[in-house]
Protein backbone atom coordinates (compact mmCIF):
# COMPACT_ATOMS: atom_id res chain seq x y z
CA UNK A 1 0.00 0.00 0.00
CA UNK A 2 1.73 3.20 -0.77
CA UNK A 3 2.26 5.50 2.25
CA UNK A 4 -0.51 8.41 0.82
CA UNK A 5 -3.04 5.96 0.65
CA UNK A 6 -2.22 5.04 4.03
CA UNK A 7 -1.65 8.65 5.39
CA UNK A 8 -5.65 8.82 4.05
CA UNK A 9 -6.93 5.60 5.42
CA UNK A 10 -6.17 6.58 8.94
CA UNK A 11 -6.70 9.91 8.52
CA UNK A 12 -10.32 9.40 7.59
CA UNK A 13 -10.64 6.86 10.10
CA UNK A 14 -9.22 8.31 13.44
CA UNK A 15 -11.24 11.12 12.21
CA UNK A 16 -14.70 9.51 12.11
CA UNK A 17 -13.75 8.01 15.66
CA UNK A 18 -12.78 11.18 17.39
CA UNK A 19 -14.87 13.58 15.44
CA UNK A 20 -17.82 13.76 17.72
CA UNK A 21 -16.06 13.35 21.02
CA UNK A 22 -14.19 16.98 19.64
CA UNK A 23 -17.94 18.30 19.05
CA UNK A 24 -18.49 17.33 22.20
CA UNK A 25 -15.68 18.94 23.38
CA UNK A 26 -16.46 22.09 21.57
CA UNK A 27 -19.75 22.34 23.01
CA UNK A 28 -19.40 21.71 26.36
CA UNK A 29 -16.20 23.83 26.38
CA UNK A 30 -18.36 26.76 25.08
CA UNK A 31 -20.98 26.14 27.89
CA UNK A 32 -18.45 26.11 30.70
CA UNK A 33 -16.50 29.77 29.19
CA UNK A 34 -20.19 31.25 28.25
CA UNK A 35 -21.85 30.92 31.75
CA UNK A 36 -19.93 32.85 34.81
CA UNK A 37 -18.82 30.26 36.66
CA UNK A 38 -19.98 32.89 40.24
CA UNK A 39 -23.18 31.91 39.00
CA UNK A 40 -22.84 28.10 38.14
CA UNK A 41 -21.38 27.89 42.03
CA UNK A 42 -24.44 29.90 43.23
CA UNK A 43 -23.16 32.27 44.48
CA UNK A 44 -26.25 34.76 43.59
CA UNK A 45 -28.60 32.37 44.91
CA UNK A 46 -27.52 33.00 48.72
CA UNK A 47 -27.38 35.32 51.06
CA UNK A 48 -26.45 36.00 54.75
CA UNK A 49 -23.59 33.50 54.74
CA UNK A 50 -21.40 35.63 56.90
CA UNK A 51 -22.48 36.26 60.31
CA UNK A 52 -20.89 37.68 63.30
CA UNK A 53 -20.57 35.67 66.45
CA UNK A 54 -21.35 37.14 69.55
CA UNK A 55 -21.81 34.68 72.51
CA UNK A 56 -24.51 35.16 74.86
CA UNK A 57 -24.45 36.99 78.30
CA UNK A 58 -26.78 35.02 79.93
CA UNK A 59 -25.40 31.60 78.40
CA UNK A 60 -26.39 28.78 81.28
CA UNK A 61 -23.87 26.37 79.21
CA UNK A 62 -19.94 27.07 79.16
CA UNK A 63 -17.08 24.49 77.31
CA UNK A 64 -16.29 23.32 80.67
CA UNK A 65 -19.59 22.13 81.43
CA UNK A 66 -19.99 20.87 77.89
CA UNK A 67 -16.40 19.23 78.05
CA UNK A 68 -17.92 17.78 81.21
CA UNK A 69 -21.17 15.98 79.13
CA UNK A 70 -19.39 15.16 76.31
CA UNK A 71 -15.81 13.71 77.10
CA UNK A 72 -15.16 12.49 74.03
CA UNK A 73 -15.33 15.46 72.46
CA UNK A 74 -12.63 16.50 70.21
CA UNK A 75 -14.29 19.71 68.69
CA UNK A 76 -15.96 22.04 70.37
CA UNK A 77 -16.86 25.35 68.71
CA UNK A 78 -19.35 28.12 68.15
CA UNK A 79 -21.97 28.64 64.99
CA UNK A 80 -24.30 31.35 64.11
CA UNK A 81 -27.34 29.74 62.55
CA UNK A 82 -29.79 32.80 61.41
CA UNK A 83 -28.28 34.92 63.48
CA UNK A 84 -27.84 33.48 66.80
CA UNK A 85 -24.64 31.73 68.20
CA UNK A 86 -25.32 28.07 69.14
CA UNK A 87 -22.46 25.50 70.22
CA UNK A 88 -21.46 23.21 68.35
CA UNK A 89 -19.57 19.77 69.72
CA UNK A 90 -17.94 16.73 67.66
CA UNK A 91 -17.20 13.39 69.17
CA UNK A 92 -16.35 11.08 66.67
CA UNK A 93 -19.71 8.95 65.82
CA UNK A 94 -22.10 12.37 66.14
CA UNK A 95 -22.22 16.40 66.10
CA UNK A 96 -24.53 18.26 68.59
CA UNK A 97 -25.81 21.58 68.11
CA UNK A 98 -26.47 23.20 71.70
CA UNK A 99 -28.62 26.31 72.97
CA UNK A 100 -26.21 28.09 75.19
CA UNK A 101 -29.18 30.15 77.07
CA UNK A 102 -30.89 27.32 77.30
CA UNK A 103 -29.00 24.25 77.59
CA UNK A 104 -30.23 21.55 75.74
CA UNK A 105 -29.08 19.93 72.38
CA UNK A 106 -31.48 21.17 69.32
CA UNK A 107 -30.04 18.60 66.81
CA UNK A 108 -31.08 16.98 65.06
CA UNK A 109 -33.01 19.68 63.32
CA UNK A 110 -36.32 19.11 62.06
CA UNK A 111 -38.27 19.85 58.94
CA UNK A 112 -39.71 23.28 59.69
CA UNK A 113 -36.20 24.88 60.85
CA UNK A 114 -34.23 23.46 57.87
CA UNK A 115 -37.11 25.12 55.71
CA UNK A 116 -36.01 28.17 58.04
CA UNK A 117 -32.53 28.23 57.58
CA UNK A 118 -32.82 27.58 53.65
CA UNK A 119 -35.14 30.33 53.57
CA UNK A 120 -32.95 32.59 55.49
CA UNK A 121 -29.95 31.74 53.42
CA UNK A 122 -32.05 32.35 50.14
CA UNK A 123 -31.12 35.37 48.04
CA UNK A 124 -35.52 35.67 46.70
CA UNK A 125 -38.72 35.24 47.48
CA UNK A 126 -39.96 32.70 45.94
CA UNK A 127 -41.19 29.76 48.11
CA UNK A 128 -39.89 26.02 49.30
CA UNK A 129 -41.73 23.46 47.41
CA UNK A 130 -40.65 20.31 48.91
CA UNK A 131 -37.92 19.36 51.81
CA UNK A 132 -36.53 15.97 52.20
CA UNK A 133 -34.57 14.01 54.75
CA UNK A 134 -31.80 12.28 52.92
CA UNK A 135 -30.77 9.41 55.32
CA UNK A 136 -29.50 7.30 52.32
CA UNK A 137 -28.80 6.71 48.31
CA UNK A 138 -27.92 10.34 48.18
CA UNK A 139 -28.27 11.83 44.75
CA UNK A 140 -25.11 12.41 42.20
CA UNK A 141 -25.27 16.24 42.86
CA UNK A 142 -23.79 16.68 46.70
CA UNK A 143 -21.01 14.53 45.82
CA UNK A 144 -19.30 12.85 49.17
CA UNK A 145 -20.53 14.70 51.36
CA UNK A 146 -22.13 12.78 54.75
CA UNK A 147 -25.51 12.10 55.31
CA UNK A 148 -28.06 12.74 56.31
CA UNK A 149 -28.96 15.80 54.56
CA UNK A 150 -32.19 17.93 54.02
CA UNK A 151 -32.92 18.61 50.65
CA UNK A 152 -34.99 21.77 50.17
CA UNK A 153 -36.10 22.50 47.03
CA UNK A 154 -37.03 25.93 45.74
CA UNK A 155 -40.01 27.39 43.33
CA UNK A 156 -38.01 29.42 41.24
CA UNK A 157 -36.60 29.77 37.60
CA UNK A 158 -33.30 28.45 38.30
CA UNK A 159 -34.95 25.35 40.22
CA UNK A 160 -32.42 26.01 42.95
CA UNK A 161 -32.06 23.63 45.95
CA UNK A 162 -30.18 24.19 49.34
CA UNK A 163 -28.85 20.88 51.35
CA UNK A 164 -28.86 21.63 55.33
CA UNK A 165 -26.68 19.81 57.54
CA UNK A 166 -29.28 18.89 60.40
CA UNK A 167 -26.53 18.51 63.47
CA UNK A 168 -25.21 22.03 62.34
CA UNK A 169 -28.03 24.02 60.49
CA UNK A 170 -24.98 25.14 58.18
CA UNK A 171 -25.94 25.36 54.38
CA UNK A 172 -23.64 22.77 53.12
CA UNK A 173 -24.02 23.65 49.30
CA UNK A 174 -26.65 24.48 46.67
CA UNK A 175 -27.26 23.26 43.45
CA UNK A 176 -29.74 25.03 41.02
CA UNK A 177 -30.49 23.51 36.91
CA UNK A 178 -27.36 25.34 35.29
CA UNK A 179 -25.52 23.75 37.58
CA UNK A 180 -26.64 20.23 36.53
CA UNK A 181 -26.58 21.00 33.00
CA UNK A 182 -22.63 21.77 33.89
CA UNK A 183 -22.08 19.10 35.75
CA UNK A 184 -23.76 17.04 32.76
CA UNK A 185 -21.42 18.60 30.36
CA UNK A 186 -18.26 18.08 32.53
CA UNK A 187 -19.04 14.81 32.75
CA UNK A 188 -18.97 14.56 28.97
CA UNK A 189 -16.10 16.78 28.28
CA UNK A 190 -13.93 14.37 30.79
CA UNK A 191 -15.44 11.46 29.51
CA UNK A 192 -15.55 10.08 33.26
CA UNK A 193 -19.02 8.72 33.52
CA UNK A 194 -19.08 7.43 36.68
CA UNK A 195 -17.84 9.68 39.52
CA UNK A 196 -17.34 12.83 37.03
CA UNK A 197 -14.36 14.06 38.81
CA UNK A 198 -11.25 11.69 37.37
CA UNK A 199 -9.82 14.20 34.53
CA UNK A 200 -6.71 11.26 33.75
CA UNK A 201 -9.07 8.32 33.53
CA UNK A 202 -7.94 5.54 30.82
CA UNK A 203 -10.52 6.40 28.53
CA UNK A 204 -10.16 10.46 28.25
CA UNK A 205 -6.27 9.42 27.76
CA UNK A 206 -7.05 7.24 24.69
CA UNK A 207 -9.11 9.30 23.08
CA UNK A 208 -6.38 11.80 23.52
CA UNK A 209 -3.87 9.90 21.84
CA UNK A 210 -6.00 9.14 19.09
CA UNK A 211 -7.26 12.77 18.54
CA UNK A 212 -3.05 13.57 18.34
CA UNK A 213 -2.95 10.77 15.65
CA UNK A 214 -5.84 12.12 14.06
CA UNK A 215 -3.77 15.48 13.53
CA UNK A 216 -0.10 13.91 13.03
CA UNK A 217 -1.35 11.54 9.99
CA UNK A 218 -3.22 14.91 9.14
CA UNK A 219 0.17 16.39 8.44
CA UNK A 220 1.62 13.45 7.10
CA UNK A 221 -1.03 13.58 4.56
CA UNK A 222 -1.00 17.36 3.80
CA UNK A 223 3.00 16.18 3.06
CA UNK A 224 2.40 13.69 -0.09
CA UNK A 225 -0.31 16.82 -1.45
CA UNK A 226 2.05 19.51 -1.21
CA UNK A 227 4.80 17.17 -2.50
CA UNK A 228 3.75 16.79 -6.51
CA UNK A 229 3.94 21.14 -6.01
CA UNK A 230 7.43 21.07 -4.95
CA UNK A 231 8.29 18.87 -8.23
CA UNK A 232 6.78 20.82 -10.49
CA UNK A 233 8.43 24.00 -8.82
CA UNK A 234 11.87 22.20 -9.50
CA UNK A 235 11.06 21.09 -12.64
CA UNK A 236 10.25 24.72 -13.77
Amino acid sequence: MKKAVLAYKLHKWLGLFVGLQVLVWLCSGLYMVIVNLDFIHGDPLVKNMQQTIVVPALADTSVADLQAQYPAAHDIGLRVVKGKTFYTVTTPDKRYLVDPVAAKVISPLGEQPARDIAVFHFNGDDPVVTATLISSNPPGEIGSRPLPLWRIDFDDRFSTTFYIDPDSGRLVTRRHQYWRIFDFLWMLHIMDYAERANVHNLLLRTVQIIGLSFVLTGFWLLYFRLKPRRKQLKSQ
